[in-house]
Order: C-alpha cells, then structure tokens, then sequence
C-alpha cells in the first residue's frame, strides 16, 4: 500500500513539474510579440513580462494596452 501512495505522489510531482514548463514556455512565446508592440506603442517593452505572472498577468498586459493612452500616440485606421 505504501508503494502505492509514492508512485502517487511521484505522478503528481512529475504532473505538476510538465505544467510548469508548459507555463513557462507559452510565456516565452507571449513575450516576445507583446515585448515588440508594447515598445511600438511607446511604453517600456518590460511590460510584457507580466505574462510570467500567473492567471492575471496577461490580463494585466491586455488593459495596460487596451484601455490606457499611448505615449507613442494611436494609429488612426488609415496608416
């Protein structure tokens, strides 16, 4: 029984550790692309890596860039 409950724990361990690196590096792929808009629209490309924070970091990142005014100015529709 005792066998049992740490091939148990050993499989939690080993799930836990393959979703963390799943976060980690859908992340990286995050950051790169917003590191590159956040700068064109004029703020610090840094910004990004609020998507290393988990389950409110990209909504962070998102309102930064959706509701605040941009220090590069807005592109009109038109250019």
């Amino acid at each position: 029984m005792a066998s049992l409950v740490t091939w148990m724990l050993a499989l939690g361990s080993l799930a836990v550790a393959f979703l963390l690196v799943g976060y980690v590096l859908m992340s990286l792929i995050l950051i790169i692309p917003t590191w590159r808009i956040c700068t064109r629209a004029g703020f610090s490309g840094a910004l990004s890596l609020f998507h290393l924070v988990p389950f409110v970091g990209s909504f962070i990142v998102m309102g930064m860039l959706a509701f605040s005014t941009w220090p590069a100015g807005e592109a009109s529709p038109g250019r």
